[in-house]
């Protein structure tokens, strides 16, 4: 059973990253607070830019990314806490020196994040996410540009200083169904010192040099990345993005609540590809992604550089 993991990593990332901010939102708040205290609330807003030269052309791509979380309900007591957000989300991918390959250069996909959480006791949470996305060149629109990804995750905490949790993740996707486990893991390593991520699929060290900014390094595949339906001018055929990313950042707080990042690094693996409608693989990984064979396709590294903000209320 031989499988890129690369190619998982858009749906991966989409659970993961919700899941990650919404246990982000209250992990400093896990003792008995004020309930007006919490922030599980948050707008989040992020801009990556990638140049290559590949055949003596100059290519780029840029995303920009959006997401508004709403905590619908809260309750926190006895330090177990319980809730419920929806939010809305948006991607943006922009192509620059690609020509026509791909039968246009701008797709987006549009999203609304749902995510339960139930504490069972102050040790045990679980952690279940739903994510319908419409993802497309918006050329024509149709149920085709509808994706479903869902996520079931049992948090542990074994002490103040460490967290791991395990789950799962369903998606339907363009080139298939997707079942595929995965595990987090949350550790304080000293009191500046923070290592997290989604193994194998994200991982992110820490450092924090003051109370208002930290330092670190974060590896990603597939950050950057997605799946798109194209319009039925180009028979359906579906676009997918693949970056691979090791960056370095800086984060500022502002203000006790408003945050900056500025990253740079290096893209060690970044593939633009159009499939036909019918290349699909059923129950990946269990059957390989490697069958696809791609109707066009780029293969170049780079360098990628990116800003963010982060608002929490």
């Amino acid at each position: 059973m031989k499988i890129k993991i690369s190619s998982l990593i858009a749906i991966i990332l989409v659970s993961a990253t919700l899941t990650s901010q919404a246990q982000e939102s209250h992990v400093e708040q896990i003792a008995p607070a004020p309930k007006s205290a919490l922030q599980l609330g948050s707008f989040k807003t992020d801009y990556f830019y990638s140049p290559f030269r590949i055949n003596g052309r100059d290519v780029n791509t840029q995303q920009v990314n959006t997401a508004l979380i709403l905590p619908l309900y809260n309750k926190l007591q006895d330090g177990k806490l319980d809730f419920f957000l929806a939010g809305i989300g948006y991607s943006g991918l922009f192509l620059s020196g690609t020509g026509s390959a791909y039968g246009g250069t701008n797709f987006h996909s549009f999203s609304v994040p749902l995510t339960f959480q139930k504490s069972f006791t102050t040790r045990y949470t679980l952690i279940v996410s739903f994510i319908p996305t419409f993802s497309s060149d918006l050329k024509d629109l149709s149920g085709d540009d509808m994706l479903y990804t869902g996520a079931a995750m049992l948090k542990v905490k074994t002490s103040d200083k460490f967290s791991y949790s395990a789950g799962i993740v369903f998606s339907t996707q363009f080139f298939g169904t997707l079942l595929l486990p995965i595990v987090g893991i949350d550790w304080n390593i000293t009191n500046k010192l923070n290592f997290s991520g989604s193994l194998p699929v994200s991982q992110k060290l820490k450092y924090r040099l003051s109370a208002k900014s930290a330092i670190g390094i974060n590896n990603d595949l597939g950050i950057g990345g997605g799946s798109y339906r194209l319009s039925t001018k180009m028979n359906s055929a579906y676009f997918q993005a693949q970056q691979s990313k090791i960056t370095l950042f800086y984060n500022h707080m502002m203000a006790r609540n408003f945050s900056i990042e500025v990253n740079a690094g290096y893209n060690y693996l970044q593939k633009l590809d159009l499939y036909d409608k019918d290349q699909k693989v059923d129950w990946v990984p269990f059957n390989s992604l490697n069958k696809r064979m791609p109707l066009a396709e780029l293969n170049k590294t780079g360098i990628s550089v990116g800003t963010g903000i982060n608002y929490r209320f």
